[in-house]
């Protein structure tokens, strides 16, 4: 059945279907960016992803790209986005003027965009679906959609999920997330006007239309007071908050480390060296933006977790200030996100069943949350606040 979908034509694809990530073979990979960016691929490595597809590309030497001065020493990582985002041109253009603002300040290391052979950031490109009927060949009878197919230089590094780092690496952390915030204050992009996503923390009262995919009542009583509190007091002062363009997913599997030696323990020692992923990146308030952080870097083993939001503080205060408001709501924006992560973590999964990827806030998410949100206010910030206080 024909179909268009936000001026995006679709051939046979369910709205569902359209959601998954986009199919894409390693040959088809390849192919890709040979015929967009004229690089001749020596190696390709499929990375894990939410909802598109990515893949880290080793090149030869010999390339046919005019736009490209000199080939990137550690390779690229190609990024094909899913249909529903690649409906949005526009916040596509946003988030590459992020990156572009940032690599030339050189205020925080990120992904740096590589022009294509037409002069562009970004193309839009028809891949068909995986074929019911084995290795058949393409057909007008399989279904396809259109991706929007972007490359970026690969930033080498070790991602901070499941590595076992000292407190200070979440201070760091915090340090890095206010940096960001700092380097964006000034920065502005009509794309983001038109960023409106679920996983935007000012969405979070909107939560109670996917509460049927939680399983089991007292999950879902604990949401649904974690959302009605999120209602109840951050919502009433939200046109009060600060706000920028914030990165907007602040997780370890977005924080990039560089291994170094401990002098002191001869063990491993991390520095925090860049931030991945700025598909999630909007218009929003910076409060949000440290609460994510801090909510992430609960999921790691190596700090109590209620003591993860005094480190990750300390560092962010350090570059960017934030108002006594806006300390005030951090529980209950931490708790907020929380509840989004599974919530909606638990809703992908049931469109996409088997990938195992959207459920990796679950495996520990549940009993933080419980946890986090029982202990009292005072109690927290008081342990917060002497933590904050041992790094001045």
């Amino acid at each position: 059945m024909e179909g268009i979908s936000n001026g995006i034509p679709v051939n046979n694809c369910s709205e569902s279907e359209q959601l998954v990530k986009p199919y894409v073979p390693l040959d088809v990979a390849s192919e890709l960016v040979t015929r967009l960016y004229g690089l001749k691929v020596q190696s390709i490595k499929e990375l894990v992803s939410y909802d598109d597809k990515n893949f880290h590309i080793k090149v030869l030497e010999d390339y046919d790209n005019a736009n490209i001065r000199e080939l990137c020493p550690h390779g690229y990582i190609l990024k094909v986005l899913n249909a529903k985002d690649s409906q949005c041109e526009s916040i596509i253009d946003a988030q590459n003027a992020v990156l572009n603002h940032l690599t030339t300040n050189k205020t925080v290391t990120c992904p740096r965009p590589i022009l294509n052979k037409g002069g562009k950031f970004k193309s839009l490109e028809k891949l068909y679906g995986k074929s019911t009927e084995g290795d058949e060949p393409v057909s007008s009878e399989r279904p396809y959609a259109f991706y929007i197919v972007r490359l970026y230089a690969f930033i080498p590094g070790k991602l901070l999920y499941g590595k076992s780092c000292p407190v200070h690496v979440w201070y760091k952390v915090g340090l890095l997330c206010g940096t960001l915030d700092k380097a964006l204050k000034d920065f502005h992009h009509p794309g983001y006007k038109q960023v409106d996503s679920l996983w935007s923390l000012k969405q979070i009262p909107n939560l109670v239309k996917y509460l049927h995919v939680i399983k089991g009542p007292k999950r879902k009583a604990l949401i649904n007071e974690v959302i009605q509190a999120f209602s109840d007091e951050v919502m009433p002062q939200y046109d009060k908050l600060p706000k920028g363009i914030i990165h907007g997913d602040f997780n370890e599997q977005n924080i990039l480390l560089e291994e170094q030696a401990n002098q002191e323990t001869a063990g491993k020692d991390y520095n925090v060296v860049g931030i991945l992923d700025f598909g999630d990146s909007h218009y929003s308030c910076y409060v949000f933006e440290v609460s994510i952080a801090i909510m992430y870097m609960m999921f790691e083993d190596t700090v109590d977790p209620l003591a993860v939001g005094g480190h990750v503080l300390a560092g962010y205060l350090k570059e960017w200030k934030l108002t006594d408001l806006e300390l005030s709501l951090i529980k209950c924006c931490v708790a907020g996100r929380f509840a989004q992560s599974l919530t909606l973590g638990e809703y992908s999964y049931s469109l996409d069943p088997g990938n195992e990827y959207l459920m990796t806030s679950a495996k520990k998410g549940w009993s933080l949350l419980e946890n986090f949100w029982r202990v009292p206010k005072a109690e927290l910030y008081s342990t917060w606040k002497k933590i904050i206080s041992s790094y001045k």
